[in-house]
């Protein structure tokens, strides 16, 4: 026999050279787990919405604190209150405001409705000028209240501190007007203080000494158009910079620059409750409630009781809500809104203002002025307390260490505003430091 006999081959294997699809597939099965939604979002996860010059509003701050103002992450204050106060009184504060509510109305009924939407007469507000409004519901009602600029004869800005988009679109239906919310694509930058026109004529605002209180004009600056008004919320010579979100960087760092010598300074929101309130200023959500929010219709306000009666035409054109308002007149209103006075050296936390029978009233912003050297409050107060015979005060706690000291402070009604400066009115206005 042969070698070749001895020889056995293994059976052949037909599936050598075969992928099994089979066993691949449930290899790369996924675990369904992976695609489930996570409820519980980790904080780095969850989205904070931000102004265009938030980043370098941060890059300013020391103390990265920050609040919410309309949704928007805003700094609390950047440096110290009290710095930050005495640049607003002395120099020039620059503050990001562009968590306001900011609405384009436009059409050729814009005017006429406008006119029947606000309480005043809007007849004549001319181009590039700014009125304080409010409006009403039905029953004579503050829904909110704001500015409304006039852009041009057709167009109008209505900026205001709460949203109203609904509101309009549906007072709108019949008239031939476009609302638009351009919240989020306009910046507003605002500066004030007595060196507030130094720094913007530094700037290269040339003219801007001439322009009056509660008006407007644009300007070019370096190729970026700039709506500049005169208006702000600090009782004193200010202005609002209204300007392309992609250009807002740009402005604030030139303002920075030119009014370092002037000793301008970024600020916080905690600074402009504080001017807001020596203003007298009331604030919507804040110191009111608007008829649409309100719960209880009683707490709902009119204009007459939220010091907005200069604000109300009952003789001129029909307006939303001025048949209610006519019935009302004369009527004893049943809550006012009006700044007190605390005559304390030092910030007091407290929310009731009382009188000899009790309750007299709510705090519903409290500051302490450093320019008065004593507490002040927006309060929502019963009748009877204006009444000069009413001896107002406030129970507030201390604290000192481990222990709570109780003190009764005395408080007195203002008439008007707290403060308010002569710069904010004066024209032209001063473009060199005031002389002590």
């Amino acid at each position: 026999m042969s070698d070749d006999a001895d020889l056995t081959l293994p059976p052949e294997d037909k599936t050598a050279g075969r992928i099994d699809l089979a066993r691949l597939d449930e290899m790369s099965r996924a675990d369904p787990a992976l695609f489930e939604k996570n409820h519980e979002d980790p904080p780095f996860a969850r989205q904070v919405m931000t102004t265009p010059l938030h980043f370098y509003v941060a890059s300013e701050s020391l103390t990265n604190l920050w609040c919410n103002w309309n949704g928007y992450s805003v700094a609390e204050h950047l440096t110290s209150v009290d710095d930050e106060y005495a640049a607003l009184r002395n120099a020039a504060a620059l503050n990001d405001i562009s968590p306001l509510m900011k609405y384009r109305i436009s059409g050729p009924d814009a005017l006429g409705w406008l006119r029947r939407f606000t309480t005043g007469n809007l007849v004549t507000l001319s181009v590039d000028e700014i009125t304080p409004v409010v409006f009403c519901e039905d029953r004579g009602l503050v829904v909110g209240d704001g500015l409304l600029f006039r852009l041009g004869d057709t167009e109008f800005r209505l900026v205001t501190e709460e949203a109203h988009l609904s509101w309009l679109l549906d007072s709108a239906i019949g008239h031939t007007v476009r609302i638009e919310d351009v919240s989020a694509t306009l910046a507003a930058l605002s500066l004030q203080g007595p060196l507030a026109c130094a720094t913007l004529n530094a700037a290269g605002f040339t003219g801007i000494e001439n322009l009056r209180p509660y008006a407007a004009r644009w300007f070019d600056l370096m190729g970026m158009p700039v709506y500049v008004s005169r208006s702000g919320t600090s009782g004193d010579l200010g202005y609002e910079l209204w300007v392309e979100p992609d250009d807002a960087p740009t402005l604030w760092l030139r303002l920075l620059d030119k009014g370092k010598p002037f000793g301008v300074k970024a600020t916080g929101f905690t600074l402009r409750e504080i001017a807001r309130v020596e203003a007298g200023i009331a604030r919507a959500g804040v110191d009111y409630i608007g008829a649409f929010s309100a719960i209880d219709p009683q707490t709902a306000m009119t204009p007459y009781e939220l010091g907005f009666s200069a604000l109300v035409d009952l003789e001129g054109e029909h307006f939303t809500g001025r048949d209610a308002l006519r019935r009302g007149r004369g009527r004893e209103p049943r809550h006012i809104l009006a700044t007190v006075a605390i005559d304390w050296h030092e910030p007091l936390r407290f929310n009731a203002i009382r009188d000899a029978g009790g309750l007299a009233g709510l705090a519903t912003s409290t500051v302490f002025s450093p320019a008065l050297g004593c507490n002040l409050a927006m309060a929502i107060l019963r009748p009877h307390a204006i009444s000069s015979s009413a001896i107002l005060h406030v129970d507030a706690e201390i604290r000192e260490e481990l222990s709570l000291r109780l003190v009764r402070a005395p408080a007195r009604i203002i008439a008007g505003a707290a403060l308010m400066l002569p710069a904010r009115h004066l024209v032209p206005a001063p473009l060199t430091p005031r002389r002590p």
